[in-house]
């Protein structure tokens, strides 16, 4: 739908494509930045969005993947659900659930997100609040997408996964114990040819992933452990790894805390410990920034296309 309402302003599906991609990268960054600013310290907001831009694999936001679409509605819901504002969190969350089967974390972890947090209006002191059990309602709409897709699958093609069916025809994905996984794509990673590097970004892409789940274990992010969690278990116990880099991007949670652990800390703190703080997002760009300018070089060498 968005193509088609892209492809009135030209005739060039590639542009609309990208047209719709760069408008959706502007709406999900602005909504980061609120984001990160409300969930502090003030500042964090554009360093998280530096952080997203920087993403090794930022350049899929403006190349007409899926993953922008996604990001313009999720992170405005997520922003929603913080705010205390539910029913808008759960139709921004529907139309996310509209684009990726990523939705269905999305939906899964703004249920946590409702039982665990802290409603905004109140201060620390007073503690949780109890939700009036009709706002739970909410909760289900992000859910009806997807299976309003389940049920045209069932129709069109006999199984109400039927995605998954043409995921194994196409591609050869199916699931796998995740050692099997790991095997398979270190196997590829050590060898020779053309797709060595892809697969040994994937593996990094495992690693910080599994990494960031534990970080927001320890955290106690519970809804944003699900979110992020239940992705990277769906991921790693795939028959080889995929897609991990670019999944990422949807992992807004690493970009905030990159964008909080880089905003200087108040005032009181002694100097010695700012420095970490100042120099934080430079750090991250120089580590990713090369990452991100070599994949953005081998997308258009036609490497990730295959």
């Amino acid at each position: 739908m968005t193509l088609r309402a892209a492809h009135l302003f030209t005739d060039d599906w590639t542009v609309a494509g990208a047209l719709v991609s760069s408008v959706a990268a502007v709406v999900a960054a602005v909504a980061l930045a609120r984001l990160a600013d409300f969930e502090g310290p003030r500042g964090a907001g554009w360093r998280a969005v530096a952080a997203l831009l920087l993403w090794p694999t930022s350049v899929f936001l403006f190349a007409g993947y899926s993953e922008t679409l996604f990001l313009a509605f999720a992170i405005p819901a997520w922003l929603a659900a913080r705010r205390d504002r539910w029913p808008l969190a759960a139709g921004l969350a529907a139309c996310a659930s509209c684009v990726r089967i990523t939705g269905l974390f999305l939906a899964l972890a703004l249920v946590v997100e409702f039982f665990t947090s802290r409603s905004p209006e109140r201060g620390p002191e007073r503690g949780p609040e109890r939700r009036p059990v009709r706002q739970a309602g909410w909760l289900a709409v992000p859910f009806v997408p997807l299976a309003l897709s389940a049920v045209w699958q069932r129709v069109r093609g006999g199984d109400w996964l039927d995605w998954r069916q043409a995921q194994e025809a196409g591609w050869g994905r199916h699931l796998a114990w995740p050692w099997e996984s790991l095997a398979t794509t270190w196997q590829a990673a050590m060898g020779d040819g053309r797709f060595v590097w892809i697969f040994r970004l994937e593996l990094a892409g495992a690693l910080v992933g599994i990494g960031l789940v534990l970080l927001l274990l320890r955290l106690r992010r519970w809804s944003e452990l699900v979110y992020v969690g239940l992705q990277v278990g769906a991921l790693v116990c795939s028959a080889y790894y995929l897609s991990i880099p670019r999944a990422a991007l949807l992992w807004w949670p690493v970009f905030l805390l990159v964008g909080r652990a880089s905003t200087p800390a108040p005032p009181r703190l002694p100097g010695w410990r700012q420095w970490p703080r100042h120099w934080g997002i430079v750090v991250y760009a120089l580590v990713a920034g090369p990452l991100m300018a070599l994949n953005t070089l081998t997308l258009l060498d036609g490497v990730w296309a295959g």
